[in-house]
Parts: structure tokens; sequence; C-alpha cells
């Protein structure tokens, strides 16, 4: 019965998405110029309908999500492989439609137009290109009028990419961008379906978290947003990292070049390197991969880059955690209440995995029946992002790949509640109001308090119980050797 549940509201989840994307401008859909090549009825929906439609995507994906995974606790109840192939053919569908819950690849078109007319996207702000007359930069949305670009120069590069070859037309800019993330998505998903080995509930759940996750899919392909590059070039550093630290800290770099925030997890690889044998090695390999390709590529980018990524953190408009007015008002002392919070969870998080504080000890029985490579990379990503002052839910793009090649399983309902309940505060998305942001608050608090309780409990269980069971997740290049059979509940 699940099985079947899950198929249905997979289903009228993308169909609702894609409904709400087709209809025309609205509360979900920017304005953006003329449409084609965008496939659109080009009619103007009410704000009430759009709503609905993307209200209902999002609940009955976090519901299709939700009963698929339960299903496999009776095994396997589809081919991965067919599952990871409908999940490519939808993203394929949303390239082709216009970019809705946000106005973000607005201001990545923006962003490269200004590179490909010669200008520095880290100094010229889109208000600066529109009183040109620029046909562009005319279309700017509000909100980032006076922001230059805080993105890495890898997500310019790509932006200057596509505004060359979509010349002076925002909608050609944004349709080649909207492929680019594409493929980006799919190409996450495939090199999840081989790290996860031949056994088929860890492909199949690698599939719910990622290709066939509905959400996931609108806000990395139907609203376009630049997570989708960063986290492809992590998942792409896990997997090289297993056979050349080196080429892991390549792509590592590759992926704060185009998100900054992107740091601490890319750091987790030098982590994991030096937990394998051949540490200093495979740890100077790993970060010489990193500074060449993170810290070269913001090297010449210019400390413009880095200027606008501060001015871009120092704003209060969009705070979503609740933080003490006198500490808002004081950005010192903004920024150390921000740093303690995320060194507070991510030391919590390191103790409950069973790393070793001192790096040169051993980490614990419970750490080494994990895949250590990706273990780090986990637990610096969840340690800083769930505290971040931005909470949208397109940020769970860096979370729920890492989580699928870990056996927590516990922890994966936890993850798509949140995402249900980011995406329901955060659509329609073309405006957030400021109840939104207030209502996004208290619950992301709440839910941390949940997360942080299952984190303490789930990996209480998990130590108590033998190896054998607990390594039924390990990877392919673990000790022991792969399992076909179901993995831990966890």
């Amino acid at each position: 019965m699940s099985r079947v549940f899950s198929w249905v509201m997979l289903g009228v989840s993308i169909v609702a998405m894609g409904a709400a994307m087709t209809l025309g401008t609205s509360a979900a859909v920017p304005y953006f110029g003329p449409t084609w090549p965008f496939l659109t009825f080009g009619g103007t929906p009410s704000s009430a309908t759009v709503t609905t439609l993307t209200w209902t995507a999002a609940v009955a994906a976090g519901a299709g999500v939700l009963a698929g995974l339960y299903a496999l606790r009776r095994g396997a109840w589809v081919s991965p492989r067919r599952l990871l192939v409908a999940g490519a053919v939808a993203a394929c569908v949303y390239a082709l439609l216009p970019p809705t819950g946000s106005v973000d690849m607005m201001n990545y078109a923006i962003y490269g137009r200004i590179a490909d007319l010669g200008r520095d996207p880290y100094v010229t702000t889109p208000l600066r290109l529109a009183h040109t007359g620029d046909p562009v930069g005319l279309l700017l949305p509000s909100g980032w009028q006076r922001v230059p670009t805080v993105y890495g120069p890898v997500m310019t590069f790509i932006q200057w990419l596509a505004a060359h070859f979509g010349g002076n037309s925002m909608a050609r800019i944004i349709f080649l961008l909207k492929w680019a993330n594409a493929a980006a998505f799919i190409g996450t998903g495939v090199i999840l379906h081989r790290m996860t080995g031949p056994d088929p509930v860890r492909r199949l759940r690698a599939c719910l978290l990622w290709t066939a996750n509905p959400l996931i899919l609108f806000w990395m392909v139907g609203s376009g947003h630049a997570d989708a590059f960063a986290v492809f070039f992590l998942v792409a550093a896990l997997y090289a990292a297993r056979r050349s630290a080196f080429a892991g800290g390549l792509l590592g770099g590759a992926a704060i070049a185009v998100k900054a925030s992107f740091l601490f997890p890319a750091a987790g690889l030098v982590v994991a390197a030096w937990l394998a044998p051949a540490r200093f090695r495979r740890a100077s390999a790993a970060v010489a991969g990193l500074l060449l390709v993170g810290g070269g590529g913001y090297l010449l980018a210019g400390p413009a880059a880095l200027h606008s990524l501060n001015a871009r953190l120092g704003r209060k408009k969009d705070r979503y955690l609740p933080v003490p007015e006198y500490i808002l008002t004081h950005h010192g002392l903004y920024v150390v209440w921000m740093g303690a919070l995320a060194v507070a969870l991510t030391a919590f998080l390191w103790w409950r995995s069973g790393l070793p504080f001192a790096l040169w000890r051993r980490p614990s029985d419970a750490a080494r029946r994990l895949p250590l490579d990706v273990l780090p990379v986990a637990v610096l990503a969840f340690g800083t992002t769930l505290v971040s002052p931005l909470q949208y839910p397109w940020y769970d793009a860096m979370l729920l790949p890492i989580l699928a090649l870990l056996p927590y399983r516990r922890l994966d309902w936890t993850l798509i509640v949140r995402g249900v309940m980011l995406g329901l505060f955060t659509l329609p998305g073309v405006r957030v109001n400021g109840y939104q942001h207030l209502g996004v608050r208290w619950a992301n608090l709440l839910w941390l308090l949940v997360f942080v309780f299952m984190v303490w409990w789930g990996t209480r269980r998990t130590a108590a119980e033998p190896p054998a069971e607990a390594t039924a997740l390990a990877p392919p290049s673990a000790a022991s050797p792969p399992s076909s059979s179901p993995a831990p509940a966890t």
C-alpha cells in the first residue's frame, strides 16, 4: 500500500508544481520579459491558485518520499535505475518550464550579463547595469538591485557562459542556466547511484532523497538555484577522493568556488584524508587541491569578491534564527554568536559520530563501522548549515546527498519534514513576507531541537548494535564486502 501511495504522491507533486510553472506570470513565476524559449501558457493566475498548487506539491512531495522510505523496510520496491531515469526525465521537463519560486535566476542572468559586457560583477550592481539601458538589466528584480554578486568565481564563470550564448535576452540566459542546473542535478544522482554500491535498497534510498525527491528537483532545476552546482562538485569530490585525495580536493575547491558556504563540508575532505592510511600524503594532497581551485579562484576574483560576501552576511533582513535584538544590532557580536552556535552543534555531532577531537587518535568503534570518507564531511555540513543565519529550503541540497551515503535512516524523515516546512513558508516564492520569516524562525528552532534529540538517541542505538548490522551501509571500498540486505534503521 505504501508503495502505491508513494508513486501517487510523487506524481501529484511533480504535476502540481509543473502546473504552477506553466500557467504564466504569478506569485510563483516572476516576470522576466519575453518568455521564449520556455513552455508556458502565458496567463496570469491568481495568487490563491499558485499558492494552492505549490503547497499541494510540497506536502505531496514529503508524503511521497516518506512513504517510499517506509516501504524500504520490506526491501527495494522498484528498480533504482528506473527511479533514477524517471527523476532525470522530470528534471529535463522542468528545464523547459519558466523559473519558479524565487527571483534568484534573474539575478544570475544579470550577473552573467555584467561579466559578459566586460564589467566586474563583484563591483558592478544590477542597478548600475539597468541605468545603462541594457535590456537584461532593465528586468532587474527588487531586493538585490544594489548588491554585487556574492557567488564564487566558478559560478560567475557559469553565469558568464550562459550570458555569452544567451545574448541580450533574459529568457535565453535563464534557459541555458536551467539546463546546466538539470545536468548538475542528474550528474549528482548518477554519482550517488554509483557510490551506494550494488545494494538496491541503498540505491533506492539515495534516489528518494535526491533524484526522485520532487522538492529538491524543484529547487535545483525548477527554481534553478546555484546550490545544484556546488552539490555536484561536493559529491563528485567524495567519489573522486576514494581514488585520489588531490582530485577530491580539486573538486571540493570547485564547490567552494560556487558558494563559499561549502567551505566547511569541503574541509571535511581533509579530515577524512587524515583519518585514512598514509595520512600526511593524502591530507596534504587534499589541502593542495582545495587551495588550488578554491583559494586560487577567489584570489583571481580579487578582494571585491570577499567584500561582497561579507556585505551579504551583514544583511539583517532575512535572519531565520531567533536572535536577541542587542546581538543582532552589533555586527561583530553577531558574528561571534553565530560562530559559537556553529561550533557547538558541530562539536556535538562530532562527539556523537565517534570522531576523535584529537585527530591523532583513532576513531571509536562506532565511527569505524561507518564510511569514514563521508562522516567528517557530513558533520561539518550539518553543523554549519543548520545554524546558518539564512535558512532556505534549497540549502538542504547540501545535506540530503551526504545523508544518503550514511546509515542514519531515522534522520531521513526529519530532513524531509524540514524541507516541507521550509517549502511551505517560502512558497509561492517570488515575494517572502514578514510573517513567513517569523514562522521559519520558530519552526526551524523547534525542528533543530528535535534533530539534536534524534542524533543523540539514534547514535546511542548505533553504538549498541553489533558491527555486522551497522556495516550494512558501508561503501564498497570498506573492509567488509557490500551487503544486499536492507540497511539498519539507525
